[in-house]
């Protein structure tokens, strides 16, 4: 016990006279971010997605951490359907800011589960130009607002009326406190 205070003592006194402000210092904690999704609404009528949503990446994250947010990082991409139908299938395109983000291309049962880059999907394809520049944003400082787009067909149409096709991006932040 003795020892153990002698040792402790001697490295706070080294501490102390080396300049280290260790503990002042400000650290990193990992923020979740809420999911960056996008519905896209499939024409009951001739089974055509296209549509876009703007997403402001400040109102993903808890508003105490926004001014601090240093970093962040793109972990998985996941699509899928939503509404009820027996059949078809469903191939398009998914764009971030203008970038070809990913193609698509599976029947309804494929996407009625949702599908994902980290679990090496068949039926969603990254793009490269899409997978840059999607990382740009969430880099970006301060967070912008960034805008979803999908193109692509549902066949056979007619389709019900509240089909969706939907894209979820799952991120995480580090903030700075």
């Amino acid at each position: 016990m003795k020892t153990t205070f002698i040792v402790l003592s001697a490295l706070l006194l080294m501490l102390s006279t080396m300049g280290s402000s260790c503990i002042n210092d400000p650290f990193l904690i990992s923020v979740n971010v809420d999911p960056l999704t996008g519905c896209y609404g499939i024409n009951s009528g001739n089974g055509a997605i296209d549509d876009e949503i703007d997403v402001d990446l400040a109102n993903l994250i808890d508003g105490s951490y926004v001014e601090k947010v240093k970093d962040a990082r793109l972990y998985d991409i996941r699509v899928h359907v939503t509404g009820t139908y027996s059949g078809g299938s469903v191939t398009g395109q998914a764009f971030i800011n203008d970038s070809l983000l990913f193609n698509f291309s599976g029947t309804w049962a494929d996407f009625s589960t949702p599908q994902s880059l980290l679990g090496r999907s068949p039926h969603i394809t990254p793009q490269g130009a899409g997978i840059t520049e999607l990382v740009r944003v969430l880099k970006a400082r301060p967070l912008t607002v960034v805008t979803l787009r999908a193109t692509g067909q549902a066949t056979p149409s007619p389709y019900p009326s509240g089909t969706q096709f939907c894209v979820e991006v799952y991120a995480q932040a580090d903030a700075e406190i």
